[in-house]
C-alpha cells in the first residue's frame, strides 16, 4: 500500500509539472497569437535500449501543440523529475543533472530527440500541414518508396519527413546531425483512430541508429502511447 501511495503521488507531481511548464511557456510567449500549452496530452511507456540490448523502461507524460511546434515530456526517474520542453528551435531541459543511463548510446533527452518525436507523432498523425513543405526526389527505403519533405525547422540539422507513396502518410523521419555525429531513422506505426482528434494517430514510435546504414539499423528507443487526449485548446487541424 505504501508503494502504491508513493506511485500515485509521483504521478500527480509529474502531471502537475507538465501543465505548470506549459503555463510558464505561455507567459513567456504571451505576445504569440496562439497560447503555448499542450493541445494534446499523452501517457507513454518508453523503452530505452542499452548497449548490451537490455532495456530501461520508464513512464512519461508527453504534451504536443502541433501548430506552434511545441513538445514537452515529463517523467520521474531515479535521479528525480526530468522535464524537457521544445518550442521550435528553443529547447530546455531540467532535472537531468547526470546521465541517467551510463550504458545508453545517446542522451536520455536532447533537442534532436524532442524534434524527432514531435515530427514523428504530429506529422505521422496528420496534425501538421505539409503541402507547403519543399519536396525532394523520392527515396526508396527497405523496398518502399517515399516522398521526401523538408520542414522549415529545426536549423542546424538535416531533417526529412518521408511520406509513403502507398498510404500517403508520413511514416518515417530521418534526422542527421553532423556536429553530433548521429544519424537516426524514426518510424511511427500501429495507427488507431482517435474520435477526439478525428485522425488516425500512431501509437508506437521507434528510433533507430542508422550510422552504419539502414540495413544495419539498431533500435535505440521505443515510445508506446497508451492514452492520447485532446486538451481544451484551439489549434489542432480537423
Amino acid at each position: 500500500m505504501k508503494h502504491l501511495v508513493s506511485l500515485l503521488i509521483a504521478s500527480m507531481v509529474v502531471v502537475g509539472l507538465l501543465f505548470a511548464g506549459c503555463s510558464q511557456s505561455q507567459q513567456e510567449t504571451q505576445d504569440d497569437p496562439v497560447s503555448v500549452k499542450a493541445a494534446i496530452t499523452t501517457d507513454c511507456i518508453v523503452h530505452y535500449y542499452k548497449t548490451n540490448a537490455s532495456a530501461y523502461i520508464t513512464r512519461q507524460q508527453q504534451g504536443f501543440h502541433p501548430s506552434v511546434g511545441f513538445f514537452q515530456a515529463v517523467s520521474t526517474e531515479p535521479t528525480g523529475v526530468v522535464q524537457c520542453s521544445l518550442l521550435r528551435d528553443d529547447y530546455s531541459l531540467s532535472g537531468q543533472k547526470q546521465q541517467i543511463l551510463s550504458d545508453f548510446p545517446d542522451s536520455f533527452w536532447s533537442k534532436n530527440l524532442a524534434v524527432a518525436v514531435f515530427y514523428s507523432f504530429c506529422a505521422g498523425g496528420g496534425l501538421l500541414e505539409t503541402d507547403s513543405m519543399l519536396s525532394a526526389e523520392n527515396i526508396k527505403i527497405e523496398g518502399q518508396w517515399y516522398k521526401a519533405l523538408k520542414p522549415q525547422w529545426p536549423s542546424g540539422v538535416k531533417l526529412t519527413l518521408l511520406q509513403s507513396l502507398d498510404t500517403k502518410r508520413i511514416e518515417l523521419v530521418q534526422l542527421e546531425d553532423s556536429q553530433e555525429g548521429l544519424a537516426w531513422l524514426v518510424r511511427n506505426y500501429n495507427f488507431r483512430y482517435s474520435k477526439e482528434l478525428s485522425k488516425k494517430i500512431p501509437r508506437m514510435i521507434d528510433v533507430f541508429d542508422i550510422r552504419n546504414g539502414v540495413s544495419s539499423k539498431e533500435l535505440m528507443i521505443r515510445f508506446d502511447y497508451k492514452n492520447i487526449q485532446k486538451a481544451q485548446t484551439p489549434g489542432i487541424p480537423n
